[in-house]
This record gives structure tokens, C-alpha cells and sequence, in this order.
């Protein structure tokens, strides 16, 4: 391997969309593009770009950043080994002098990749485990995938994440992950909003069980019930497998509140001052960003003591419920409903914690200084 000023260093994503880990990815790249050379491989190409996607397509043109994708749908089907194909044809373009693979889909396709070429797979390799529960359904590939890149480097964005992943047995001895928490940039200050006409009310990702998705109807339902409030205003922003029960438990429910579907929220974090509150009903994260970024904006979150989330809310903070607690997370929403004034301010004095604790240059450090050490192998 050549010697290089700047290491060039090959980041593999699931796709250009929201996810917690393509933004660690983005923030990664903007943070450190001074003293590396990236570039970004994404697992599956839309054929069409969500208004996130658009975004980070944008800024990584802006930053000079190459960018190529795998496959267009099939994933399950084939795919995976068209992606792998197209995976190890851009390591041969970019060259890279280090693999940084996030989460299971890219970690997958980066397997076949190693095994399809000795090249790729002798390229020094981090890993990031984004997740505290991981290769559901799919135990006999993840562990075949965790043992083909037991090779690599690996770090955890939480310790529930560090214990997913060395729960997975592999027959090649691996040391445990490193723990090292993401970065949260605090958003623009909120503006003071006075006395809103209506009460707004946000869920944003993924509809799914993870995200308890599936728990939103029963939450709001059980809220709306217990309030005399008609003027809220609930958007969920997000798509996913669960969208057309989580539209069907709400239709005709709420009377007096408006519930609106709409995309996912590209630089969500600039336009949390658009709302009231924020539900996350998880439950499970590897370690979730969307939370932090909420109070640090004071805002006030109402959400889970679920694994990842744990490590990342405080204990006393007032506005926890258990997971999968229908009823404390909507009596939570309802305490939040009734007095916005009081859980802003709440909000604001843990989001000054927050901003202190997980710092986006710590982070930045954590890994510019891993990606130095193997660089530095890679050329010994």
C-alpha cells in the first residue's frame, strides 16, 4: 500500500436515506474531510433520492466526496451478490487505505466482497456496531458475516451494542468492541414561539417495531383520552413496513386532533423548533441521536428507557416510560400536552448536559485517531 499524506478512507452505508448511521457517516466525513480523503459506497441505490437522500447527495458533491451504489432493489434475491460485486469494483477504483462498514446490510455485502476478493479483504477494515439487537431472523448469516470480518477493528455506539455484538459467536478469537458514543452537534438555538394556535406533536423515523411504530395509535388514542385539548396537531414523519397499519389505527381516532403522513425531514434538527414534542416510542436503539438533538434544542422528548437509549437519556429525566408502556409513555405525552411552558424548560436544562457529555469533536478524535493507527498498519 502506498504512502499517503491524507488516508483514504472507503465509508459503506445501507443507503442514502435517514438512519442513524448514515448520519454518523455524514458527520464523520464533514468533521475529518480536512485530514482524509473519502468517499461513500452505498449498498442500495434508489431509483429515486427522498428528500433526505437529495440532501446528502448535495453536500457530499459540495465536499468533493465520490459516491457509488450497489443495487437497485432484489437485495434478498440475488442482489446482495450483484452489490458485493459492484462493492469490490469500487474498492478497486477508489483504492481505499481503510473500510469503515456501518451496520448489517453493508456489513453483509461487505462479507461477500471479502470472500469474492483477497484484495478487499486485505484492506485494514473498522467496523461501527449501530445496534443493540442485531441480525434479527437472520442469526446463521450474522454469524457467518461477524466471523468472516473478525479481521477488522470494531467499535460500539453504546454498550448494548458492544454486548449484541459479542454475543455473536465466532471461531476466531476477536477483542470486544470499543465503546465510543456518537457526537450529537447541538441544532440552532429555538426560537421563543410564545403561545402556539395549535399543539405540534412529531414522531420522526422509521415505522417499525423498533422504533414502536406499531405502539403510535395505542399511544395517541390513549392521550387523547385523557386530555381536554382538541387543538394538536400529530405529524409522523417517516415511511416503512408498518405505515399501513400505523394509518389504519388512526383513522376516524381522534377527533379534534389532525394527523398527518408526511417524508421523512431532511436537517430535521434545523426545524425542531417547529414543534411542541417529540414521541419516540423505541424499543431498542444502538444509540440514538434523534433524542439528544431534541433536548439539546429544548425540546421536550417523550420516550423510552429502552437499551441504547439508556445509556444516552438520564434516569431522572421526567418524561420516560418503559418500553412498550402504552399508558406511562401517553401519560408522559399528556403531562407535556398540559403544561408545553414547563417541559420546554425541562428540556432545555438536561439539553445543556447533553451538549456537554457527547461531544461531535470527541467523537471525531475517537475515530480520526483509529483510522491513523490503521492506516499505519495497512502500510507497515
Amino acid at each position: 500500500m502506498s504512502l499517503r499524506a491524507r488516508p483514504r478512507v472507503l465509508h459503506i452505508i445501507t443507503h442514502l436515506d435517514m438512519g442513524g448511521a448514515e448520519g454518523v457517516a455524514m458527520q464523520l466525513i464533514d468533521s475529518l474531510r480536512g485530514s482524509f480523503d473519502f468517499s461513500l459506497f452505498a449498498v442500495l441505490e434508489q431509483r429515486a433520492l427522498s428528500a433526505v437522500g437529495i440532501d446528502m447527495a448535495q453536500r457530499l458533491d459540495a465536499w468533493g466526496v465520490a459516491r457509488s451504489a450497489g443495487v437497485a432493489g432484489r437485495f434478498k434475491s440475488g442482489g446482495v451478490v450483484l452489490a458485493a460485486l459492484a462493492l469490490n469494483r469500487t474498492i478497486r477504483r477508489v483504492r481505499p487505505d481503510i473500510i469503515h462498514v456501518h451496520t448489517e446490510i453493508p456489513e453483509l455485502t461487505l462479507a461477500l466482497a471479502c470472500r469474492l476478493s483477497r484484495y478487499t479483504r486485505s484492506i485494514p477494515l473498522l467496523r461501527t456496531v449501530h445496534n443493540s439487537e442485531l441480525w434479527i431472523d437472520w442469526n446463521r448469516i450474522g454469524s457467518w458475516v461477524t466471523e468472516t470480518l473478525a479481521h477488522g477493528d470494531a467499535v460500539a455506539v453504546s454498550r448494548s451494542a458492544a454486548d449484541a455484538d459479542w454475543a455473536i459467536a465466532t471461531r476466531t478469537a476477536r477483542p470486544r468492541a470499543d465503546i465510543l458514543h456518537n457526537g450529537v452537534a447541538p441544532p440552532p438555538p429555538v426560537q421563543p414561539v410564545g403561545a402556539r394556535r395549535r399543539f405540534q406533536l412529531l414522531f420522526a423515523g422509521r415505522l417499525v417495531h423498533q422504533k414502536g411504530a406499531d405502539l403510535l395509535p395505542a399511544i395517541l388514542e390513549a392521550a387523547w383520552r385523557a386530555t381536554a385539548r382538541r387543538d394538536v396537531i400529530v405529524t409522523i414523519a417517516g415511511t416503512g413496513p408498518l405505515e399501513a397499519r400505523v394509518r389504519a389505527g388512526l383513522a376516524d381516532r381522534l377527533s379534534g386532533w389532525t394527523v398527518q403522513f408526511v417524508p421523512p425531514i431532511e436537517r430535521l434538527s434545523h426545524r425542531l423548533g417547529d414543534y411542541d414534542v417529540v414521541l419516540l416510542p423505541s424499543r431498542f436503539e444502538g444509540f440514538a441521536l434523534l433524542p439528544l438533538e431534541v433536548l439539546m434544542a429544548g425540546v421536550p422528548i417523550v420516550t423510552t428507557r429502552a437499551p441504547g437509549l439508556d445509556e444516552a437519556i438520564p434516569a431522572d429525566y421526567p418524561f420516560l416510560a418503559g418500553s412498550q408502556d402504552v399508558t406511562g409513555l401517553a401519560a408522559r405525552l399528556v403531562e407535556v400536552i398540559e403544561d408545553p411552558a414547563h417541559a420546554r424548560v425541562v428540556a432545555a436544562d438536561y439539553g445543556a448536559l447533553l451538549a456537554e457529555r457527547f461531544s461531535p469533536a470527541a467523537m471525531a478524535q475517537g475515530y480520526a485517531e483509529r483510522y491513523q493507527a490503521l492506516a499505519g498498519a495497512g502500510r507497515a
